[in-house]
């Protein structure tokens, strides 16, 4: 697996710093105008692209990390479009630019209190940018990984430059609990034991939909989601935990944008929630744990009765959840956690009574 970890450019000189700077604005230029080309005349990674671009002062291997980066954006532009079924306008870079191992390497540093540098290909020939980086605790957790090592390249930003460790597979757990792990909107993650997760997710995702697009609230609202979903889902017992199952809701605003069964009011609440960005971290802290994944099919989790197996819409209302032929009742999310796990271990009956005393 890869992990990644930032270093603040604070270290650097102001002379440096503007090199560093200058090496940026020449990639954004190129990658930008590679985007603009291959938007209107298709191309590839070849020689006969990459001649496309005459300006600059980028050498031949920078020129083609701009390439590659350019037409990864224009593929995936184009095709979240087609998904989304919206017409779209050439692609515009304006953050991180990706740099090769070729432009940058990681070489270890020993003096004045810095562990590494990171020697970047500048815009002179053999005159290359040295930037000193000093260990901090983030790293230092990824480099504690059996196998673990950095990894050369980088991603360049306006004031940080960016790391990967590549940190090798390890066997999954063989012993711990099965969980099973239902997302939602208002309650981030509730499991199949009860336990309930980043309560406030609502109320943090409708302080983002109140926000001007693309103003600078927007962005701070949108941070503060990302940090209460990270460090919510890390209270997850991961260490107890050997296998977890979560539904498969990919396409889940798609589905909602083609109004099958919300209405307008629930596909504009349901805007601001990031499913995806959820189901990514909770992929992370699989992996760094050792714990089994498992996509279910969501059809049903929150309609069925755990207790008789009966499947009724009627069976949940909001957020509670009473069984019209037996009566059980629970919290909506809970049962619906029960019935992932119940399907990620093959125990899954619709609309049949299994062996288990209602209450």
């Amino acid at each position: 697996m890869l992990r990644s970890v930032k270093f603040a450019l604070t270290n650097c000189t102001a002379t440096k710093l503007a090199r560093i700077m200058a090496v940026r604005r020449e990639y954004l230029v190129a990658i930008n105008f590679y985007c603009a080309s291959l938007w209107q005349t298709r191309g590839k990674l070849d020689a006969a692209t990459l001649s496309r671009y005459t300006g600059g002062s980028l050498g031949y291997r920078q020129r083609s990390d701009c390439l590659k980066m350019a037409v990864e954006t224009v593929i995936a532009t184009k095709l979240a479009a087609k998904a989304q079924k919206h017409r779209c306008s050439t692609s515009v870079v304006t953050g991180g630019v990706r740099i090769s191992e070729l432009c940058a390497k990681v070489e270890s540093f020993k003096g004045n209190g810095f562990d590494y540098c990171l020697k970047l290909s500048s815009l002179s020939k053999g005159n290359p940018i040295v930037i000193p980086l000093k260990n901090h605790r983030v790293l230092q957790k990824w480099l504690a990984f059996p196998g673990a090592v950095i990894k050369h390249g980088c991603v360049l930003g306006p004031d940080y430059v960016q790391l990967c460790i590549n940190i090798p597979d390890c066997p999954k757990k063989i012993s711990g609990d099965e969980l099973g792990l239902d997302a939602g909107y208002r309650r981030l993650a509730t499991t199949s034991d009860g336990e309930v997760y980043g309560t406030d997710l609502k109320k943090i995702c409708a302080s983002v939909a109140r926000k001007r697009p693309g103003s600078k609230g927007k962005l701070r609202a949108q941070k503060t989601r990302t940090a209460y979903i990270n460090r919510s889902l890390k209270q997850i017992p991961w260490n107890d935990v050997r296998m977890l199952a979560v539904e498969d809701l990919t396409g889940l605003k798609l589905r909602t944008q083609r109004k099958e069964k919300s209405s307008k009011k629930t596909r504009k609440t349901m805007a601001p929630w990031t499913y995806r960005q959820a189901i990514t971290r909770i992929e992370q802290l699989a992996q760094e744990h050792r714990v089994r994944l498992v996509y279910v099919d969501p059809r049903n989790t929150s309609r069925r009765c755990p207790c008789c197996g009966m499947v009724a819409k009627e069976n949940r209302v909001a957020e509670d959840f009473r069984c019209v032929r037996c009566n059980y009742s629970a919290d909506a999310d809970t049962v619906g956690a029960v019935n992932i796990l119940a399907k990620a271990t093959g125990n899954w009956r619709e609309d049949m009574v299994p062996a288990l005393s209602c209450s």
